[in-house]
């Protein structure tokens, strides 16, 4: 029995795909975007999070541990050793302040099934359905073919948020199972991609056109980092670009938000954009109107722009 390693399930989602959704968070990303909000989906294992402000230094995960990976020094500090640990999960389930948490966990397509159909109703009623995200789907390419076809069988909507960073052929052959698909362009110039992501863009632009060609329903989303991909002429670029493809009903623009800051501390990881402001929304409203003057629809995140109103109290939603 095939299995996958997922780190979280997000039920009524609202901004992935129509309606209701049940998001399913893949662990494994070829890409290492500098502004990526999960940072616990990068690599495609478990891993250890700790929550230092949840600690009361009691010590009870250091006696749980069975391979010596978690001990204390002279001053009572806690030392991990990721290179020895079992990642056995026991520390996390010690702790009795949640300080430690085993992020990954080994699912079935049955087993994950059991999770998705208690939300059918929401889907039948709002017209929603099952979103693949991560990390990247496309980095367990059997397994997210295997769940995808277990919701067609069941009538339940597809959808999956990727990077477009795969062979072609497992793009094509999950596209046959997907009634819609989120593709993300972080960046038209392929230097500056690999500067930003650590890949080229190459690829990922040819499976984009590749995919307008067969697919109705393919969304590209543009993440809207200031100083990185913020410049009328990228912007310009990549609209245009993406009208070149034709069959494009819009185009997603999501503004850089900083939620996930406090997981790269919990991973002892350096968050590269620590000192970057979030963009207004005069910049994203231009960004918008950028992309519209190049023929093609064009909307912000929702969920970005009203964190955008409460931290700034604007009313971003009347427009």
């Amino acid at each position: 029995m095939r299995q996958g390693l997922i780190f979280d399930v997000q039920r009524f989602s609202l901004h992935d795909g129509p309606g209701l959704r049940t998001l399913i968070f893949f662990k494994g990303c070829p890409l290492s975007c500098w502004w990526c909000s999960n940072p616990e989906s990068h690599h495609g294992c478990q891993e250890i999070m700790f929550d230092a402000r949840r600690c009361k230094g009691c010590g009870v995960c250091v006696a749980a541990c069975p391979s010596g990976a978690l001990t204390r020094d002279s001053k009572g500090n806690f030392i991990y050793r990721p290179e020895i640990c079992r990642l056995c999960g026991a520390c996390a389930e010690a702790c009795p302040e949640e300080a430690r948490r085993l992020v990954g966990r080994w699912v079935t397509v049955e087993g994950l099934m059991l999770e998705v159909e208690r939300d059918v109703p929401f889907f039948r009623r709002s017209g929603g359905g099952v979103t693949l995200g991560g990390g990247e789907p496309t980095s367990q390419p059997e397994f997210a073919l295997d769940l995808l076809k277990a919701c067609q069988e069941r009538g339940i909507n597809t959808a999956m948020e990727t990077s477009g960073y795969a062979p072609w052929k497992v793009i094509s052959e999950l596209s046959r199972h997907l009634d819609y698909i989120l593709f993300d362009i972080k960046h038209i110039d392929p230097v500056q991609h690999k500067r930003l992501t650590g890949v080229s863009n190459l690829r990922i632009l040819d499976n984009l056109g590749k995919l307008c060609r067969v697919h109705a329903r393919v969304v590209p989303r543009y993440p809207l980092i200031p100083g990185c991909n913020d410049g009328e002429a990228d912007i310009l670029a990549m609209a245009r670009y993406i009208k070149a493809q034709g069959h494009v009903e819009k185009v997603e623009v999501i503004p850089y938000h900083r939620y996930g800051e406090l997981k790269y501390e919990m991973l002892s990881r350096k968050y590269r954009l620590a000192e970057l402001a979030i963009p207004d929304s005069e910049m994203v409203a231009r960004a918008c109107e950028l992309i519209r003057s190049q023929g093609l629809a064009c909307e912000a995140s929702a969920l970005s722009m009203l964190s955008l109103s409460r931290k700034r109290g604007e009313n971003i939603l009347r427009d």
